[in-house]
């Protein structure tokens, strides 16, 4: 009786699926309770779920394997629209595969896959998740809205690896004054060393990391050294444009300090209107 009941494709099924499910929340359970970082254990939960996912189908079609021949053999008048149907899956998977031996990425990476930016957060065989980033955003960059992708997207758009943007941006930004009088140049040396002074605290890893980015990308950044440019809009006013190297948290706040320090030097400084009237 026993026999009969393990010869039986169903209940060896049932065996099969209940025996990996099992195998697969043990190894999240314990993957969960380890001491290793959020992101680490997100990347082996996940890894856990793709390998047990694999196994589960590997296993069905092994003990159905009899049955699934001569279903395919009976239908193989229809074949070419099989195949037509299941098209992008097939696609799917194919870049899935694509994408895990090409190694482009792994859980928690900045991406940028076409125009869409995001992190990743879970990767199967047919799709990729992401939480979506604005790479130029202030703060954590998160825009609060998730990207699914279907893996086939990586035939046909470029893949791009924006992890090191995570820490450290290009953070570039303009302030506008209405040009009354004065050469506006006279406020460039002073915008230089008033950014040195906000950025001090961090500047020695600033440029150990613009280092390490332009090393392992090939890409020549702008460098730690700021960037103060000069221009006018349509209204013949000034446009200051600066560019800096600085950590993404502090972008913001760099930001408003210096167009503070700008305002100040033209109206409260020795180059204010209101002096150049009173002498």
């Amino acid at each position: 009786m026993l026999e009969q009941l393990l010869n039986n494709k169903f209940i060896q099924t049932g065996i099969v699926i209940v025996a990996i499910v099992l195998l697969r929340m043990a190894l999240s359970f314990i993957f969960s309770r380890t001491g290793w970082s959020k992101q680490n254990k997100r990347r082996h939960i996940n890894t856990v779920h793709n390998i047990s996912n694999l196994l589960l189908v590997l296993g069905v079609v092994a003990i159905w394997v009899s049955e699934l021949r001569d279903f395919a053999l009976s239908i193989a008048a229809f074949s070419v629209a099989i195949v037509i149907a299941l098209r992008d899956v097939v696609q799917c998977l194919v870049g899935g595969i694509y994408q895990a031996s090409m190694r482009a990425f792994t859980v928690g990476d900045w991406i940028k896959v076409g125009d869409q930016f995001g992190e990743v957060i879970d990767s199967d065989w047919l799709s990729t998740t992401l939480l979506e980033i604005d790479p130029h955003g202030l703060g954590s960059g998160y825009t609060g809205i998730t990207l699914y992708i279907p893996n086939n997207v990586f035939f046909t758009k470029s893949v791009q690896n924006l992890n090191f943007m995570r820490r450290y941006i290009e953070h570039t930004f303009s302030i506008v004054r209405e040009n009354k009088g004065g050469n506006p140049f006279a406020a460039k040396e002073f915008l230089i060393g008033r950014i040195h002074e906000h950025s001090e605290a961090f500047s020695e890893v600033a440029a150990r990391y613009c280092q390490m980015i332009e090393h392992r990308t090939g890409v020549e950044l702008v460098g730690t050294d700021p960037k103060v440019s000069f221009t006018t809009n349509e209204l013949g006013h000034d446009v200051v444009t600066i560019t800096l190297f600085c950590p993404r948290e502090e972008a913001h706040e760099i930001e408003q300090r210096v167009t503070e320090d700008f305002y100040n030097f033209w109206y409260s400084g020795p180059h204010s209107p209101e002096l150049d009237t009173e002498s």
